[in-house]
C-alpha cells in the first residue's frame, strides 16, 4: 500500500492493539478502519514536528483502546487496570462493584439474529450510562459478550442496592426497537459486592460475579447482594 500523500511506501505497525498504516516517507498515520487521519513526523516545508496532530493520534488510540466499539463503555482491559488503580487510592474501601448479565440474551439472537443482539447491547449499555452519577466517577464496563459491569463509589450498602434496582428497572422499562420492526423487553440480573479492607480487584470481581449467578439460578431479573 502506497501514502496517499506522497505515495512512499506504508507500513503495518501496532500500538496497544489497535493496528494503523504508517508512511515512511511524510509520517502519515491512518487508522485500520480509516476513521481518522493526522500527519505526523517532520513537515518538509518548515521542518517543524507536527505535535498537535500527533496528539490528536494518541487520543484518538487511546480512546479506541479504552472504549467497546460496540456499546461505548468502557472495555475489560480497561476494568482491570481502572480497579488496581481505585484499590491503590483512598477510595479502595468505598466500592461498589455490580456485575450484570442480560437474562435470556441467547434467545434473541435466535429470535432477531446477530443485528438484534447488537441492539440489545447497544441499549442496554446507553440505559445502564445514563444512570451514572460523573460527579462521582461512576462507571460501566462490558466485560464480554452480554456481560457489564458497574463501579459506584461513596455509597451507603442501603444506596448501593437502591442504585442497583434503579439500574435494573429502568432497563426493562421500555421495549427495545429490533430489526424488522420489532420489539424485546429486556431484563437484567445483578450481584452486588462492597469492598472490604481485605480484598483485592479480583477478589471483588469473584463475589459480585457469584452473586450475579446466584440473581439468575435463583430466577433471573433480580439483585442479589451480599450482607455489609
Amino acid at each position: 500500500m502506497n501514502c496517499p500523500k506522497c505515495s512512499a511506501n506504508m507500513e503495518i505497525r501496532a500500538i496497544d492493539g489497535v493496528e494503523i498504516d504508517l508512511c515512511t516517507g511524510c509520517g502519515g498515520i491512518f487508522l485500520d478502519d480509516g476513521e481518522f487521519q493526522s500527519f505526523t513526523g517532520m513537515d518538509p516545508a518548515t521542518g517543524f514536528v507536527k505535535l498537535s496532530k500527533f496528539v490528536k493520534v494518541l487520543a484518538k488510540l487511546n480512546e479506541r483502546a479504552v472504549l467497546d466499539e460496540l456499546t461505548g463503555v468502557y472495555t475489560r482491559k480497561y476494568f482491570n487496570e481502572y480497579m488496581e488503580t481505585l484499590f491503590a487510592s483512598e477510595k479502595r474501601g468505598k466500592i461498589t462493584l455490580i456485575g450484570i448479565d442480560v437474562d435470556h440474551f441467547k434467545t434473541v439472537n435466535t429470535e432477531f439474529g446477530h443485528d438484534g443482539g447488537d441492539a440489545v447491547l447497544r441499549t442496554v449499555a446507553q440505559r445502564l450510562k445514563d444512570c451514572m452519577r460523573s460527579s462521582r466517577d461512576d462507571s460501566v464496563f462490558r466485560i464480554g459478550g452480554e456481560e457489564f459491569c458497574v463501579v459506584l463509589l461513596e455509597l451507603s450498602p442501603d444506596d448501593s442496592y437502591h442504585s442497583a434496582e434503579n439500574l435494573r428497572r429502568l432497563v426493562q422499562m421500555d421495549p427495545i426497537p429490533m430489526p424488522n420492526n420489532g420489539e424485546k423487553v429486556i431484563t437484567i440480573s445483578m450481584g452486588v459486592a462492597l469492598a472490604r479492607p481485605t480484598d483485592t480487584p479480583e477478589s471483588l470481581y469473584k463475589r459480585a460475579d457469584e452473586l450475579l449467578y446466584e440473581a439468575k439460578n435463583s430466577g433471573r431479573n433480580r439483585v442479589v447482594m451480599e450482607k455489609a
